[in-house]
């Protein structure tokens, strides 16, 4: 029921944030991890309001950088603690809820993990590469395809 709810408030919300963003032509950043262990396995998140799994990741705040964004981010979301900086792999071009956005993606190698709890997070799990999930985002599997096979990059997220 809990997640039935979140999902009907996401769509609303979502829904009202498209007649706002359309309207005065809104321009948003974002920034995600791809996040790597010794293992070679990457960590991705499944969130309580959208289906498939993602980068974790999210809005950059007023004030905040993106690099500060998604260490934050990847802390609320799945418990991590970034030792060193994250590393830019590259900018992407979006359009999320009737604006631009323009998504950062980090690649974070060093860190620590710690127990966490997020309303927005379902589940947190570590996956190789032969073994990743079938309802994988398809932005999500395009940087994948980028950053360990050497496909092109495109410039759309």
């Amino acid at each position: 029921m809990k997640k039935l709810m979140m999902q009907i408030i996401y769509k609303i919300i979502l829904y009202l944030k498209i007649i706002f963003n359309t309207i005065v032509g809104m321009r948003t950043n974002g920034a995600r991890a791809l996040i790597i262990n010794d293992q070679n396995e990457i960590l991705l998140v499944f969130h309580t309001y959208i289906a498939g799994w993602h980068f974790p990741g999210g809005g950059v705040d007023k004030g905040e950088s993106p690099r500060e964004a998604v260490v934050r981010e990847v802390r609320e979301e799945a418990g991590i603690i970034v030792k060193n900086s994250p590393v830019l792999f590259d900018n992407y071009y979006h359009t999320f809820a009737g604006a631009d956005d323009i998504v950062c993606l980090y690649v974070i190698r060093d860190f620590d993990c710690q127990s966490f709890q997020s309303s927005e997070i379902q589940s947190v799990k570590w996956f190789s590469l032969k073994e990743l999930p079938l309802d994988i985002s398809k932005a999500t599997q395009r940087r994948i395809n980028e950053y360990f096979y050497n496909h092109k990059k495109l410039e759309y997220w």
